[in-house]
């Protein structure tokens, strides 16, 4: 309830500002649930416009949406798709967006690892046993990153589909 308050509280800002676009950071435990806050938003005259500008390496998910060139008329002509179909939609929008964010930010810090297990190797002194300890534990870690890459990339693949199919139509 209250990251919907807040969403809520920040789109009525910028209705009442009549704002060209506002940024919001969703405090909602997931994409679906604010897909349909973009849904409202769009019912608003704010179009949902993906992740806000910054450092690549930063993690930010701060959003921006911007208004369309006429508001009352987006509010005053419903979708022809119904409310659900154009949450999913959202949604996959946002996966899509999401899913190319974190990949190099992921890998620059897996492939740092092995940095940061030589310093803690310092300490204690070298030897094969623990050595041996740290590159499994690199290997470990390398692994679940190739997991996630997997599952992004299926994921991506598969909410690309349904957008061109709902483009197709």
């Amino acid at each position: 309830m209250e990251g919907e308050r807040h969403l809520l509280h920040a789109l009525a800002k910028a209705v009442a500002e009549d704002a060209s676009e506002f940024t919001v950071r969703p405090r909602l435990p997931g994409l679906k649930r604010f897909a349909a806050f973009a849904y409202v938003a769009e019912q608003s005259g704010y179009r949902y416009a993906g992740h806000a500008p910054g450092n690549a390496a930063l993690n930010n998910p701060c959003f921006i949406f911007r208004r369309t060139s006429d508001p009352r008329e987006r509010t005053a002509t419903p979708g022809s798709a119904t409310p659900d179909a154009s949450v999913e939609l959202l949604h996959s929008r946002m996966v899509v967006d999401a899913s190319g964010r974190y990949t190099t930010r992921v890998l620059s810090n897996v492939l740092l690892l092995p940095v940061v297990l030589a310093v803690f190797l310092l300490f204690p002194g070298y030897t094969v046993d623990r050595v041996l300890i740290a590159a499994g534990v690199w290997l470990a870690f390398f692994a679940l990153y190739l997991v996630g890459l997997a599952v992004t990339r299926h994921r991506r693949a598969r909410h690309l589909a349904r957008l061109s199919a709902a483009l197709g139509e």
